[in-house]
């Protein structure tokens, strides 16, 4: 026996509803609402993100003695007025914290990249040493 296929379509229909069926969804509302607002917004976030007025790298640390460990990064920002305060870590070989220091560039004019070698005071040999994070005053 062979079925038609508008029978196959009727019973399809009234099964799942007409819009399923015909290929009528309503994606075309959610992708319009989408390329309108979330294209902006994706071009905005990434040009935003990208770049921050505050960037800090770490270059090197080196082992002084049991009791300090030296730190050198470079610290860039974009608006050379900000006043910056950046936290310095020093962490033994099991990851501990073991020193901790605030390192302050003060707002001048000169270049918006500073490069910096700091001392960490430490309780017991540091392995190695970072920069945490760096924020505005």
């Amino acid at each position: 026996m062979k079925i038609s296929p508008e029978y196959d379509r009727d019973f399809l229909r009234t099964r799942y509803g007409k819009r399923y069926i015909d290929g009528q969804g309503r994606w075309k509302i959610p992708a319009a609402i989408f390329a309108i607002v979330g294209i902006p917004w994706l071009l905005w976030s990434a040009g935003y993100h990208s770049q921050p007025s505050l960037r800090h790298e770490l270059i090197s640390f080196k082992v002084i003695d049991d009791q300090s460990i030296s730190i050198t990064y470079l610290l860039e920002r974009n608006e050379r007025s900000l006043d910056v305060v950046c936290t310095l870590v020093a962490r033994d070989f099991e990851k501990n914290v073991v020193g901790e220091t605030t390192d302050r560039f003060t707002p001048n004019k000169a270049a918006g990249k500073v490069v910096r070698t700091s001392e960490i005071a430490t309780r017991i040999q540091a392995v190695n040493a970072d920069v945490i994070h760096c924020d505005v005053r």
